[in-house]
């Protein structure tokens, strides 16, 4: 009694079915070319490359900047300049060529009259000031003014001097027409017009106003003058101290 018993090698009937060489060399064909449609990765970029990119556009940012502040006006341009204030006031006064800056002295005896020189010579001014100004009244005319700043020692000595050269007969500090330093012709002196004064501490402001062209009325000019004097006491703020 035989076996059937397999024979080996085996014979092309016992094994799978073989692709055709030419078969297979199509597949690796289709298969390459579809790897080649495939986009390559992008190679990453070197982290010290990267970094370096980042330093350069942090500088340029600084270099910027620091320019553009270099550049700009200290001050907004639309920004409005600060203008010297101007007190207000009811008449306009301005200096003449004579005496375009304020007079000192510190003997107030020599420039006053009657008992206010008597006063001085007993308690002594720490100095005087004065100043001369011109104003326009409604109607044209021109009024002069003689300002004089007085500083006494202190508060009490300026309130007793303001008391006393208020008062009639009594005399004054003396304007600067009747001290000579000015000349208004036909005036010698201002103390015929209007008379005006305020104590600021130790200070006390004297002002006399007087105008060339009188009125027919006397009274009425004396009132008139006042009220320029009462005027020009803010103008001791200007060169008084």
């Amino acid at each position: 009694m035989t076996q059937n018993l397999p024979r080996f090698p085996p014979r092309p009937s016992d094994t799978a079915p073989l692709y055709p060489a030419d078969e297979l060399m199509k597949l690796q064909s289709i298969m390459d070319n579809r790897q080649g449609h495939l986009p390559p990765p992008p190679p990453a970029p070197p982290r010290r490359a990267w970094l370096g990119k980042a330093l350069a556009l942090v500088g340029v940012a600084v270099v910027s900047g620091f320019v553009w502040w270099v550049l700009q006006p200290s001050e907004p341009i639309d920004k409005p300049v600060a203008q010297p204030q101007k007190t207000a006031g009811e008449f306009e006064f301005t200096t003449v060529g004579q005496l375009p800056e304020p007079v000192k002295d510190s003997d107030c005896a020599a420039h006053a009259t009657g008992q206010t020189q008597a006063f001085f010579k007993t308690t002594p001014c720490l100095q005087l000031t004065r100043a001369f100004y011109t104003a326009k009244l409604q109607d044209g005319r021109a009024v002069y003014s003689s300002v004089s700043v007085v500083k006494m020692r202190n508060a009490e000595e300026a309130r007793q001097l303001r008391e006393l050269t208020q008062k009639d007969g009594t005399g004054n500090v003396k304007d600067l027409v009747l001290d000579k330093a000015i000349s208004v012709p036909p005036l010698t002196t201002l103390a015929n017009g209007g008379y005006a004064s305020e104590q600021r501490g130790q200070e006390v402001v004297i002002v006399e106003s007087d105008s060339p062209n009188k009125g027919t009325d006397a009274l009425a000019h004396n009132k008139e003058m006042k009220r320029v004097s009462a005027d020009a006491i803010r103008l001791a703020s200007s060169f008084g101290g």
